[in-house]
């Protein structure tokens, strides 16, 4: 079975720094590791400042649970504010193809 994933691309609300969105980031982190089904997650920006926040989870009902939760945690709070809210685009599907690096497999 492959995994599923949830991308999240948005936008930083006006007046709020990258750092400020990082300092976000072990709170995140530290929630997903207590969810079931979570299996990595990538931030990522490109030179336009659209963010890209990557989670991949072991299925769809995982991934759904996740989000569920995550819209209900303190981590939420936190983090919303910093986002242009017209600017997010929260996209589910799962992988056709996955492949692991070999050093990472073993």
């Amino acid at each position: 079975m492959n995994s599923s994933l949830e991308m999240v691309t948005f936008k930083l609300a006006a007046n709020t720094s990258a750092e400020q969105l990082l300092d976000t980031s072990a709170a995140m982190e530290s929630f997903l590791q207590r969810q079931e089904g979570f299996l990595y997650r990538s931030l990522s920006h490109d030179d336009n400042d659209l963010w890209y926040d990557i989670i991949y989870w072991k299925d769809q009902h995982s991934a759904k649970a996740g989000g569920a939760a995550f819209m209900k945690s303190e981590v939420c709070a936190a983090m919303m504010p910093l986002l242009d809210q017209p600017s997010c685009k929260v996209i589910h599907m799962d992988a056709l193809s996955e492949v692991l690096a070999t050093a990472l497999a073993a």
